[in-house]
Parts: structure tokens; sequence; C-alpha cells
């Protein structure tokens, strides 16, 4: 399991001719499996069997290019293979049944030289002849971006370990270093806008042919805090040259990006084709047109072994992901793999699909119908806690009912007498905002029921409202087509911060925000720190159109750790897309309450829409009402959507199981794991929920834990913050699970281990490796969370294990094994660790 610093003799395992043409392209996925790529159109994939050596998988060869292959790439997790081609196409495949997955086409059509998956399984890069680079979305399976930034043709690109970092290199010899979170901000509309960040211009003279980050990753200091990865390249110098690029930040921003040449590495008589690094980054292989493969160790640059068996120069090369065996394949035709001691391999298979229906069984609750409005009502919305109802009428009440008996919790809130239109809760369930006919929105403290603050300034009937995720800012709109923003968090100004003056043209209808902030990056948190707010605000108006809007207040003066907010200083908003398919006023916008990927709205055509915010496409067209559609809301796990019409009917839909999975599974990536040192509060707090020590969150939210706390601090420091000094067990029990993650995160092991020592338990069901990350999912199996988050990223939703559908595809972490896991691997924590 754990490589030695030492190579044996390299022996030929097996020499492979099963390809008509030259092999382009190598890699490996977990248990050894082999995947090839030939100019004969073909991709194959070997499975090795004791006994036999390496076979063909039963779907094997994969076709589906209609020329060449030039790149395959296996997932991170072995679920998925992208090959790309000269045709100027990128396929991606279920490694486990070989069938495809989806087909990327190249912008222009221009040929695919490279494909590489990034670390968390969420991206691909494309890239090719016109120097063009591609990135895809895997959940969504769309383009996020290209751009062009090299004059020569990019031959490769690779992410770096945290994803943080893309290089591309092209044969002028260039090497660029990009921000990925710069690359898929859709903040940026020209392409073309985005820059690199670093760039060497002679990085190998007459062109760099491949690239390859180590998955170490050095972390030092704190103010400023420093990272440096490793970065191996090759080219037609015949040199192999080893990088260092270091990254300083600041708490706000990156302040610096520099990339140094380690050293030059000199053993080849030609031009280079490939090279990369072996799993835990101890050696490097290289392969040239000199018929010959050469492993290096990485920190001497010294040559470990030189590999020979080819008849013609050596066109790839790959280690095996336990470092066992290096496969080259060759001009040849064939591909050798070598080895140093046998290996073990087994294989999985399984297949689903899912559907949407109208559910028509639900029974109305005994106290039902609540009765104590005297004229129509036009808003009903449940409390955060559910205990709770709101109801607003024409009649100038609001009244608040009790959900578990029907009476009535509180006493009315009483208008100005004209009609009231909505009401909503704020999210802390703490205050109630009603707007209506008065012109005016008045907001009511629950607890108390005075009335804390009015909200004047629109010249026509107010007929949405909405409250942000974190209660500080709420939102009014009105039938002279405009919208307001107010802070609510100082009671004593009732002022607008903004007032958008032509948000749809004759009139706003409905309103809602974004229940999450996470949605600029499109779904990916920030490596750095912000000093600002953002919002999503979606509208809908009698125009017909769906518009999304971010809202962006800088923050100043921010309170101390542990407040509710802070001030606002500059405050600005935009547009950000629009969305156009209802053929009447749409009447009523709502998202998921903790989802931010899709997007609900109604309107008087009597149809309801699902649309997806990231693409801004339209899923879904419900069109069962016979007459105009005017209210609607999703369940609070997004499994059901409701939708209200003047039919005097309410529709409740079952939304299709795939969409659940997929917003379900777009959270879970949100939340991959980063180094430590990226962590913000909330990974922080994620993470003490998933190692059972929940009990420390409040205090941790308090002080604004964050990663770099957790690097930086002793452990004394960090008990004594956290308060829990006097308390032995919850003190031992978090310095045990810190010293676990911080051996981890640097991918280092207390003792060496024996694969004989390893127990079953311990290994995933569908990577067979140690599990780092163990969560249970609801087919009472447990898996590593990135390999079963992989595994529906294919779009599977059974069981790895039975083949039967999931109903459920979230999880939950195992603790007790991945405690008994961090002990096998790292040990007891020294007392005098401090």
């Amino acid at each position: 399991m754990k490589m030695t610093t030492t190579i044996g003799d390299v022996q030929t395992l097996q020499t492979l001719t099963s390809h008509t043409s030259d092999v382009t392209s190598i890699d490996f996925a977990s248990d050894c499996v082999l995947v090839t790529g030939s100019g004969d159109k073909r991709v194959r994939v070997w499975q090795w069997r004791l006994g036999e050596g390496y076979v063909e998988a039963y779907f094997s060869p994969l076709q589906g290019h209609k020329y060449g292959v030039t790149s395959v790439k296996v997932s991170p997790q072995s679920t998925m293979l992208a090959s790309a081609s000269i045709d100027g196409t990128t396929l991606l495949w279920n490694l486990r049944t070989g069938s495809k997955i989806h087909t990327m086409v190249q912008v222009g059509g221009e040929t695919v030289r490279v494909c590489r998956f990034s670390p968390d399984s969420t991206l691909l890069a494309t890239a090719g002849d016109n120097g063009q680079v591609c990135l895809w979305d895997l959940i969504r399976r769309n383009l996020v971006r290209y751009f062009q930034k090299h004059e020569g043709a990019v031959q490769s690109v690779c992410f770096s370990p945290d994803t943080s970092w893309l290089v591309t290199t092209c044969t002028f010899g260039v090497m660029k270093l990009f921000a990925t979170s710069d690359i898929i901000d859709s903040c940026f509309t020209d392409n073309q806008a985005i820059t690199a960040l670093a760039s060497i211009d002679d990085a190998h003279d007459l062109g760099v042919v491949s690239c390859d980050f180590s998955t170490c990753q050095k972390i030092t200091g704190n103010e400023p805090f420093t990272k440096v990865y490793q970065l191996v390249t090759c080219g037609n110098d015949h040199y192999v040259k080893l990088w260092e690029i270091t990254v300083i930040q600041s708490k706000c921003e990156t302040s610096t990006v520099k990339i140094s040449l380690c050293r030059i590495m000199e053993k080849h008589s030609s031009a280079l084709t490939c090279v990369c690094f072996n799993a835990n980054g101890l050696f490097i292989a290289s392969s040239g047109l000199d018929k010959t493969a050469v492993i290096w160790e990485t920190d001497t640059g010294k040559v470990m072994a030189i590999t020979t068996g080819h008849n013609r120069y050596v066109a790839c090369c790959a280690f095996s992901r336990d470092g066992n065996l290096l496969a080259t394949g060759s001009n040849d035709k064939s591909i050798i793999t070598k080895r140093d001691k046998l290996i073990r391999v087994w294989s999985i298979e399984t297949e689903e699909e899912a559907n949407a229906e109208i559910i028509t069984k639900f029974q109305e609750k005994s106290y039902s119908p609540l009765d104590g409005h005297k004229y129509s009502i036009n808003h009903v919305e449940f409390s955060p806690c559910g205990r709770m109802l709101a109801s607003c009428s024409l009649d100038g009440t609001v009244i608040i009912w009790d959900t578990e008996n029907g009476s009535q919790a509180k006493s009315s809130f009483v208008n100005s007498g004209s009609g009231i239109r909505v009401c909503r809760w704020s999210p802390d369930g703490t205050k109630i905002a009603t707007a209506g006919d008065d012109e005016r929105t008045t907001l009511w403290d629950v607890n108390n029921m005075e009335e804390l603050c009015i909200f004047s300034g629109h010249a026509d009937a107010i007929n949405a409202i909405a409250f942000t995720h974190d209660s500080c800012y709420l939102i009014t709109a009105c039938n002279e087509g405009t919208w307001r923003l107010f802070q609510i968090s100082d009671n004593k100004n009732c002022e607008a911060l903004i007032i958008c003056g032509e948000a749809h043209d004759l009139g706003v209808q409905g309103c809602d925000f974004c229940p999450t902030s996470n949605f600029i990056t499109n779904g990916r948190s920030e490596n750095i720190i912000t000093n600002k707010n953002s919002y999503l605000l979606a509208t809908g108006g009698n125009d017909s159109l769906v518009k999304l809007w971010e809202i962006t207040i800088d923050k100043v003066n921010v309170i101390s750790s542990g407040s509710s907010g802070s001030s606002s200083g500059d405050v600005r908003y935009k547009e950000r897309r629009s969305f156009a398919g209802h053929g009447g006023n749409v009447t009523c916008v709502r998202f998921p309450p903790i989802q931010s990927e899709i997007l609900g709205s109604v309107a008087t055509d009597r149809t309801a829409r699902i649309w997806n915010v990231y693409s801004g496409t339209c899923l879904y067209v419900l069109e069962e009402h016979e007459s105009l559609v005017t209210a609607c809301a999703f369940s609070q796990d997004t499994s059901l959507f409701i939708t209200g019409a003047l039919d005097k009917t309410v529709l409740i839909w079952k939304i299709p199981q795939q969409l659940i999975s997929q917003n379900i599974l777009i959270n879970n990536l949100k939340n991959n794991r980063k180094r430590v040192a990226d962590w913000k509060i909330d990974d922080t707090l994620r993470w003490l929920d998933e190692i059972g020590l929940s009990i420390l969150i409040k205090k941790a939210n308090t002080i604004s834990l964050t990663g770099r706390h957790l690097l930086s601090l002793s452990e004394n420091e960090l008990t004594n913050r956290l308060d829990i000094e006097q308390d032995e067990e919850t003190a031992e029990a978090f310095k045990t699970q810190l010293y676990w993650l911080k051996r981890e995160d640097n991918n280092s092991s207390e003792i060496p281990i024996d694969d004989s020592e390893i127990s079953h338990e311990f290994l995933c069901p569908i990577t067979h490796e140690i599990m780092k990350e163990p969560v249970q999912c609801s087919d009472g199996f447990t898996y590593e969370k990135a390999a079963i988050n992989e595994w529906f990223l294919c779009g599977k939703y059974t069981s790895p294990m039975t083949n039967k559908p999931l109903r459920d595809t979230s999880f939950t972490p195992n603790v007790i094994l991945r405690n008994a896991i961090y002990t096998f691997l790292h040990g007891n924590r020294p007392t005098d660790d401090n």
C-alpha cells in the first residue's frame, strides 16, 4: 500500500497487442484496471485476472470516435473515463459498463489533444490544436468556459491537487497558470477576459508536450499564508523539468503567484512524449522517442530505472494508483506493463432510470379549514420551524396559526386597513413582513407583536416581498415595475439601500431570494475570504419574464465574532440573466428551501416551469391547470413542487428522483474535501459535525474558527478558545481528531502499511482502496464519500452493492468507522503534541 523510496527490479509483466495503430494514451483506474487509446479510433479497457493477466473487459473496445484517439483519462474515483480525438470531440464513458454518458464537442470542432479531470471530479478540461482550452461542468454536462491564451497547439493541461489552479502548455514552449475560480466565475461574460496569473515563455525549447501536478502540497506560514505545489513538465528538448508553484495569500486576496524551476533532469536521448507523477509524488515517469521510459526519484532527480522493450518510440506512460505498475504505450501498437510485485483486481457493474408524476394522496387535517378572515386570503406561509402558519387577507389582517391544532397562536397583526397581499417570515423566524395595497411594508416582531419599522417609497400596490437568507435585508416589489432593498438589522433606518426602477415592464408580481450565498462561482466556494455579502434575487413580472439579479454589499466595520451580521458599505446590483418561456404574466417565483440550482415559476398562461438557475434552461413545463396559475412552492427536501390556480385546484408534483439526486450531488460536491488551509468557518463547522463533536459548533462559530486556525494555533490555544480545557473527554477527542486531520491533510501515515493488515471493512466497495471519508448510504453500505459522489455523477442512482434503485441519494458520515481507519493509518496522538 505504501510505496518505498527504492525501486526494485522492474520486470515486464505483459505485452498487449490488440490495437491496430499507434497507442497514443494510457491511464490506470483503481484495481489496476488499464485504459488505452489509439490511432485506430478505439479505446480499450483491460482488467486483471489472476492466472491470465490483463484481458479486455466484456464491453471493450469502446467505439464512438470517427478519427484517432489522442487522450484517455480516468476520473479520480475510477467510475468515469474521458477520451479525446482528432474528430474534435471528447466522450465521457461509464467505466463500469462501457456505456457512453455524454459527448462534448470542442468549440470550432478543432482536434482535441488532451483531456483532464479536476481532482474533485466536477470539471473536465479539454484543449487542442487551435490553442483553445474548454472547461466542462460534469454535473450539468455543459460548457462552462472556453478561452484561447496560447498561439501554439495546447498538448497538455493539468489541475492542482486542490483544483484551485489549472496549468496549460503549448508547442511554442509557453506555460500558463490560471485560477480555476476565475475560469468558472459566471460574473465573467467575456471568455477572453480571463487572464493568466503566472506565465513562463520558455518552459521548454521547441515546445512543451506534457505536464503533471504532484499530489503533494506544502503549506507554510500563517500570515502571509503560503502554498507550494510541485509540477513536472517535459518537451521536445529532451529534458524533464521539475517546477515549484508558490502561492502567497493574504487574508482577502491572492497576492503573489510564482513559478520557479527546481531541477532539470536529463537522460533521454531524444524528444519526450509524456511525463507523470506516481500517486504519492515520490517518483516521476517519462517516455520518449528513444524507445525508453525512465523512472526518476522526485527529491533527488536520480534515475531509478530505465525500461526498454518497445520497437518504436514510446508515446505515453502511466503509474497504477497503488504504485506497483508502470504501463507504456508505443507507436509499435503495443502496451507493456511492468511491475515490482503482484496485484489483485475486482470489478463492479450496474444500471438505473427515473420518472415524474402528480401525487394525489393527501389528507386534510382534522382542524382544517381554518376560519378567521373576513375576506379572501391572498397569501399563506409556514414559519421556518413549521410550528406556525401565517395568512394574510384582503381584510387587512395577518393571522398566525398553530399548526398542531389549528388555533390562533398569536393575536392578529392589523395593518392600516388596506388589503394585505403578501406576508413573509424571516429565515430566522423572529420577524414577519407584511405589504399590500397601501404601498407600504411593515416589519413586525413575532415574539412581542410589536411594529419594528415601516418601509415606504413605492407608488403602487406591493405584490411581493422576500428576505435574504441571513435575515439581514428585505426586498419589496410592486405594480409599477420596481423593487427596493432595505436593511432590517437597523430598525431606525427605514430608507431603501437600492431602488431598481425598471425591473419589469408593467409590474413585478413575484420575488424570492436564493437560500444560499454559494452561487457566484456556480456552486464552488472561493478559496479566499471575501469582504462582500452577495445575494441572488429572482423576480417575475407582467412582461412574462423571470429575471435573476445579483446584489453585492460590501462589509464594513464587521461586528465581533458571533454577531449576526455587519454594517453595510457600498451596495450594488446587476441583472445576471433573464428567463423567457412563459406566455403570460409571471405571478410567482420560488427557490427550493435548501437548494440554489433550480427555480420554480408560474404564470397566467396556465403553466408552471422549473428552471436550471445555472444554465438558464427550462427543465420542465407543467400544464395540468385549467386556469391562471397564481402560486407555487417547493417542499423542504425539494422532492415536491406545489402549484395553485384560479381553477380552485392545488396540484402537488413529484420532482423526478434524478433531479433531486443531482441537486443533492451538487450540494455534496460544493462541500467536497478541500485542503484544511482553505476551510472557511462553514467548512470547520461541518467538520466538527462529521466527527461527532457538534457540541463545539456554536463556540467555533462564535470565534470564527477557520482551517488556518486549526493548522497554525497550538492544541492548547485552540482548546482554550473553544473553552473545553475543563472537559477532558471532549478536549482529548478534539485533539485526537485534530492530530489525524493534520496528518491526513499532509498525506502522511504514521506507520508503514502492509496490505494483509488492512481490514476488509476499511476498503471502499467502489474503489477497493482505504476510505478517508466513509459515509453510509440509504442501501446500508458504507462508501468513500468522493467515490459515491462520482458514482452518482455518472447518472447512476442505484446501489453499487445491490444494483437496486436508491430512493434517497443522501448519506451520513460513518464516524465510528472513520475513527477506526484513522487510528490504523495514523496511530494515536502523541501525548506531548501541543
